[in-house]
């Protein structure tokens, strides 16, 4: 009366059960990044673009402008006149932050 179950398809019934919390997990892991994405897409950022002197002994840090690429000489050097030169081009959230106001 009893049915007996053999091993192939025992193992099936396993690797069933895995693909399906797999493809669960996949699924909730997927929607958190998504709505993270959003989130971080809301958030405002500045953009700021590194400048440094071919030397290599002068370096800054300047809001980016429109046109500004990586390897794009931009003005010479202040210490030793050599070009500089922009490296890195990133983005930073800004916190914002609330200021108490005292009457």
């Amino acid at each position: 009366m009893y049915m007996q179950i053999d091993i192939i398809t025992a193992l099936l019934i396993a690797v069933m059960l895995g693909l399906i919390v797999y493809a669960i997990k996949s699924a909730l892991d997927y929607s958190k990044k998504k709505k993270e994405t959003i989130e971080q897409e809301n958030k405002p950022m500045k953009i700021v673009s590194i400048v440094t002197c071919q030397q290599n002994d002068y370096t800054i840090e300047r809001e980016f402008k429109e046109g500004d690429f990586i390897g794009k000489i931009d003005g010479t050097c202040p210490k030793c006149n050599s070009q500089m030169v922009i490296t890195k081009i990133y983005s930073i959230n800004i916190e914002m932050t609330q200021k108490s106001f005292k009457p």
